[in-house]
């Protein structure tokens, strides 16, 4: 009798023993098990910040947790993105990351501290589209007019951009790549003081986000000149794309998604993307990201890995061509 226990305990003990690992390996049922951090590696207020904000209550209820943004800013996005890539893989704690840190910065910094191609990519949420845009009262009505007038006198305009190696710095990088227009740089930092200048006609030209740029183009400040994207955008159905403007193939969207450090578990990741997808399908979320001149995208996981790699060749090719290096 004693052996035969001592038969069922080591059969017990076996059967544990394989479930053990199996178990430990499918987190995402048992997720969240604490509050969960968006870490977004820029200053309250910009596009990322505002998308994980509007992202966050409805995921906070669907979790039974509350979500804390973490605004971590500094070195082009590259500090708050490096504490993403170091932080524990069970998913409580994620990136807000964007076209800066995750496709220029690798670009940029010798040694930014991650690896964006090591992230376990879980979704790319939403796009934004950039916008060329003059003052109200500029003389150019179309980009051919712009492009006229910088060949006309090479290198005397100036466009503004919110800092070297920023995603407007890098669109207009691309633009001139594409069209031979000698025009100068002027960075700022940050988007405000470029603002300024354009309207009060110290620059001729801009390209910044479609959310950054429309307060001032309804409050009449601001012409819209061109978007960046493939297609026209609703906010805006009356302006032409810069590819239809004489540039065929333009096309640089910006883009918010989301990640977790390398080594997420498959099942979780899978997890955290269907939620995302709930969540971005309710109708007041869709509504806000419309508002903001957001466009939802809710890719898969592999959809978002694949776009990754391609915006860090796209971008490191525009980055060496124009030979940026960060202030």
């Amino acid at each position: 009798m004693r052996r035969r226990s001592l038969h069922l305990s080591l059969a017990f003990a076996a059967i544990a023993a394989a479930a053990a690992p199996a178990w430990s390996q499918t987190p995402a049922g048992r997720y969240p098990a604490k509050p969960v951090t968006i870490i977004v590696p820029f200053t309250a207020g910009q596009s990322g910040d505002v998308l994980a904000r509007v992202l966050g209550e409805p995921l906070g209820k669907l979790w039974g947790q509350s979500l804390v943004v973490e605004n971590k800013g500094g070195a082009g996005g590259t500090l708050g993105s490096k504490a993403a890539a170091g932080a524990a893989a069970d998913g409580h704690t994620l990136l807000l990351g964007s076209s800066g840190p995750l496709a220029a910065a690798p670009h940029l910094y010798r040694n930014p501290g991650y690896d964006p191609r090591e992230l376990t990519p879980i979704m790319n949420v939403a796009g934004v589209a950039q916008a060329l845009v003059v003052a109200a009262d500029s003389p150019y009505k179309t980009l051919q007019d712009l492009l006229a007038a910088t060949k006309a006198a090479p290198n005397t305009l100036s466009y503004g951009s919110g800092g070297v190696g920023s995603f407007q710095h890098l669109t207009f990088e691309l633009l001139k790549q594409r069209t031979g227009m000698p025009i100068k740089h002027i960075p700022y930092r940050g988007s405000a003081p470029a603002y300024t200048d354009l309207i009060g006609g110290q620059l001729q030209a801009m390209v910044d986000s479609l959310p950054g740029v429309l307060p001032h183009v309804k409050g009449g400040k601001m012409r819209v000149l061109a978007v960046s994207t493939a297609q026209r955008v609703p906010q805006l159905p009356d302006v032409p794309t810069i590819a239809e403007s004489g540039v065929p193939g333009f096309d640089a969207l910006g883009w918010l998604g989301i990640a977790g450090p390398k080594g997420m578990d498959p099942g979780l990741r899978d997890r955290i993307n269907a939620d995302l997808k709930k969540v971005l399908a309710q109708e007041p979320v869709k509504t806000r990201l419309d508002g903001l001149g957001m466009m939802t995208i809710a890719s898969s996981a592999p959809e978002f890995e694949q776009f990754i790699a391609s915006e860090l060749a796209k971008w490191g090719s525009v980055i060496k061509a124009a030979g940026i290096q960060p202030e």
